[in-house]
């Protein structure tokens, strides 16, 4: 009955569910997206610190494991199922692949497949970005509802690393459709100048959990060859999706 509804309740609630949808959020950032005065939500921050449900870390603020942090994939065997996929479709283009999940507003390697050039892209299992740097974070970005995605992005999009990382939080949001439609999406030199990176999104129950990618110095990966290695690299995706619905 509404007669009954605590209103302040209510906005400590949205506090908490919204930093909920990403690993941590500035006071300033939690203000934009709750649409409420800054003492307001200073106050309910407050109050919600004393009681133990959100931490403050180097003025940005998340929730504790009272109540549960960023919820990693839903399926623990995605590394190692991933794998043979991921040799295969490495040894035949010589590139390396990685598997990436989405944590908070970060995207995580969480397993790598060297590839066999000489002069290749190393990476490790536990590196993490920004979610909208890389091509495996728009691959998963692109498959989000739109009240986690808006979240998520307005938490992130002010952190560019080169000239050629998306900054517009509109022109991201039309970018992210296009990855949607198309089922893959590219880091054209966004993380770092010189390297090019092809992503697509693994499925499990119908919900993009994890992205597959493929990565390379940009003279080697053209853009004459993104339309081979996305359909590759898409198969390669089904395929471990088709895996986990197995398991």
């Amino acid at each position: 009955m509404k007669q009954y509804e605590s209103a302040t309740l209510k906005k400590g609630l949205l506090i908490l569910d919204t930093l909920q949808q990403t690993e941590s959020m500035k006071l300033s950032e939690i203000i934009q997206i709750v649409n409420l005065n800054k003492s307001t939500v200073y106050r309910l921050l407050y109050t919600l610190e004393l009681a133990g449900y959100v931490k403050k870390t180097d003025f940005a603020y998340s929730v504790t494991e009272k109540i549960g942090g960023a919820v990693s994939h839903p399926s623990p065997r995605l590394e190692w199922v991933a794998v043979p996929p991921l040799y295969h479709l490495s040894r035949e283009v010589g590139e390396t692949l990685y598997i990436g999940i989405l944590n908070g507003n970060h995207v995580v390697t969480t397993q790598v497949v060297e590839g066999t050039h000489t002069m290749r892209i190393h990476s490790k299992v536990g590196d993490q970005a920004y979610a909208h740097l890389s091509a495996f974070g728009k691959a998963i970005l692109a498959h989000l509802d739109e009240r986690k995605l808006e979240a998520i992005l307005k938490s992130v999009i002010q952190h560019k690393k080169t000239q050629n990382t998306f900054d517009d939080f509109h022109l991201l949001r039309e970018h992210l459709k296009v990855i949607r439609q198309q089922g893959y999406a590219i880091d054209d030199e966004e993380t770092e100048i010189g390297l090019r990176c092809i992503a697509a999104p693994v499925f499990y129950k119908e919900t993009a959990i994890a992205a597959v990618a493929i990565s390379g110095p940009s003279a080697r990966m053209t853009k004459k060859k993104d339309r081979a290695l996305s359909r590759q690299l898409l198969e390669c995706s089904m395929q471990i999706s088709k895996l986990l619905e197995n398991e």
